[in-house]
């Protein structure tokens, strides 16, 4: 309860409220108060000259009762002027302070003494006399007001006075001021009232104004300030005021507008920073060109929000065929299709035939957008190597953004790179014939696979594949028509094993593949898959009747047969021999250790 008033009290419409109604009540207080005094001083005023009248009547029928030495005649006029209410009692003195006229017999030649009566020292304060006709005296309670007047001497006089004598007698008339209080009285509860009514309609009026000018705008700035400290600065601060408060609101919607503009400018350049440092964070995760293909494709859909996205990427040796690998939203498989442009197929994924000789003729040099916004065509090419080609599609009914817009030609930039290192990469790790990994390359992939498996608890299996009698193409054919088998072997091993697999040139007519997985069934079915493809296939190359040859296969699994690099290639190799030994053109499995 305490808190909740505390809260009232600090409320700036209360404070304001509250000094200005104290304000308005101390004002209207003191013009009622000076009201009154006013009319209590009219009505007084009103009385006392009603008195002197009076005493001007009673005076002069005094001096004619007087001529005629009639004191009955006198009482009587006395008597007839009581019988109003307003006078309380008349008097008449002699010079020397003597009440020899009288309405009340008691007083009758009673002296009153002008230093000592209280009634007289109104008028005559230490023997001075003061220019006064009437007074109020308060009588116990009872306040009334007495009129002096001075019986002057006159020529008619002088009969009975001296004439040096300037005052024979005083004339006292007391008069009720009972009326005058009743009436003040009644003035002061109608005044009252009438304050009490005017400050009730104060009060309403001026909380009317306080709370539509002053109070409920400041409110409505207080709300927009709100807002904008929790970021909303869209709000519009609406009021219904002129003025100062008016120039404030404006001001204030002019500043959070441009504090707004500038809130989305800074997190718009939050948001670029951000999203090149998760492009070249992703980018540089690897430099081998298998795994960054699926590396460009995550990162475009997540930054461009895709649908889906396909990578073309153009085979080496062959000028028409691609490599097309395909990403959907909300599937995390990366698909793999090789593409030859004289296919029966007019489409992979969102990449058409069309699309694919414009590459080939060099027709795109930017990234290319739809006539309808929705599918974008990015070359990935450095100088003078053209990579491949990247299809965008955004979700039904959605377009490219100029924020995304803005992005694109930076992702294009960091992609190129990363390809342009890949391929000299690859240059350092792959066969200048063959086009597959060197012998370096997977040494240094299977001493990795080793380490892994000690976290990932993944093992992987070992082929080594050996042409059979290959020396009689050398000899028979020369060496450039065995430059050739071998290309032609490398294209079959290659497209017989899985993505992810690594198929390397081991050493001559050697070969070797490090398998992911230590399936040893998987494995073997590979291996036939690649010696079945090799006994079915016809060489028919320049200058050579058709010819055919077969290979033979050793196979090992890590940790089934052994838990180094060195004995897993040991054991291959043994199976291989034993390939060999038994007539060649077969697959041999190491024997388990038992």
């Amino acid at each position: 309860m305490l808190g909740f008033l505390d809260e009232v009290l600090a409320s700036l419409k209360v404070r304001i409220l509250g000094g200005i109604f104290l304000i308005f009540f101390l004002a209207m207080g003191m013009v009622l108060y000076g009201v009154w005094t006013y009319q209590r001083g009219k009505l007084t005023e009103m009385t006392s000259q009603q008195a002197v009248q009076v005493g001007r009547i009673i005076e002069a029928g005094l001096r004619s009762s007087m001529l005629l030495n009639d004191r009955e005649a006198s009482m009587k006029t006395i008597r007839n002027m009581l019988r109003g209410k307003k006078f309380l009692q008349i008097s008449v003195l002699n010079k020397n302070g003597r009440i020899v006229m009288t309405s009340k017999p008691s007083l009758a030649g009673r002296v009153v003494n002008k230093n000592d009566e209280p009634a007289c020292l109104v008028c005559h304060d230490h023997g001075a006399a003061k220019d006064k006709t009437s007074a109020i005296i308060d009588n116990g309670g009872n306040p009334f007001i007495r009129t002096v007047t001075a019986i002057k001497g006159e020529p008619a006089c002088y009969r009975c006075h001296s004439e040096k004598q300037k005052v024979i007698g005083i004339l006292l008339i007391d008069s009720s001021l009972k009326e005058t209080t009743a009436l003040l009285n009644e003035l002061a509860v109608r005044i009252a009232l009438t304050g009490i009514f005017a400050f009730l309609v104060g009060v309403f009026f001026l909380n009317f104004i306080v709370t539509r000018f002053f109070t409920r705008p400041l409110a409505a700035l207080q709300a927009g300030f709100e807002k904008v400290g929790r970021g909303d600065f869209t709000y519009w601060v609406e009021v219904n005021c002129g003025g100062e408060i008016l120039h404030m609101a404006d001001a204030f919607n002019i500043m959070s507008r441009a504090i707004g503009r500038y809130v989305d400018e800074v997190r718009g350049r939050r948001n670029e920073v951000a999203s090149h440092y998760a492009i070249v964070q992703s980018l540089s995760q690897t430099i081998e060109k298998k795994k960054l293909k699926d590396i460009v494709l995550d990162l475009l859909c997540k930054i461009l929000r895709a649908d889906c996205a396909d990578f073309a990427l153009a085979m080496e040796k062959e000028r028409d065929a691609f490599e097309i690998v395909s990403l959907k939203k909300g599937d995390k498989r990366h698909y793999h299709t090789y593409y030859k442009m004289d296919s029966d197929t007019c489409q992979v994924g969102s990449i058409t035939r069309d699309d694919l000789f414009g590459l080939l003729n060099e027709r795109y040099t930017s990234p290319v957008y739809s006539d309808d916004g929705s599918r974008l065509l990015i070359p990935i090419q450095q100088k003078s190597m053209h990579f491949g080609l990247i299809s965008i599609v955004k979700p039904e009914g959605e377009t490219f953004t100029p924020s995304e817009r803005k992005i694109i030609p930076v992702l294009v930039h960091h992609i190129a790179i990363s390809f342009a290192n890949a391929e000299l990469y690859d240059l350092a790790i792959t066969d200048g014939l063959t086009s597959l990994y060197t012998k370096r390359y997977f040494l240094s992939k299977i001493n990795e696979f080793v380490e892994n498996f000690h976290s990932t608890k993944r093992g992987f299996c070992v082929l080594i594949l050996d042409l059979d009698h290959f020396k009689e193409v050398n000899d028979t054919y020369g060496h450039p028509v065995g430059d050739e088998v071998l290309i032609r072997v490398a294209e079959l091993v290659r497209s017989n094993v899985r993505h992810g697999d690594i198929p390397c040139r081991y050493g001559g007519e050697e070969f070797i593949v490090l398998l992911k997985g230590d399936n040893l069934t998987a494995a073997v079915k590979i291996a036939e898959r690649i010696r079945r493809s090799m006994e079915n296939f016809t060489f028919d190359l320049s200058g050579t009747p058709p010819f055919k040859k077969t290979l033979s296969v050793g196979v090992a699994c890590f940790p089934l047969h052994f838990s180094t690099a060195d004995e897993i290639v040991a054991a291959a190799d043994t199976a291989l021999y034993q390939a060999k030994h038994d007539g060649r053109n077969r697959v041999k499995v190491y024997p388990s250790r038992s």
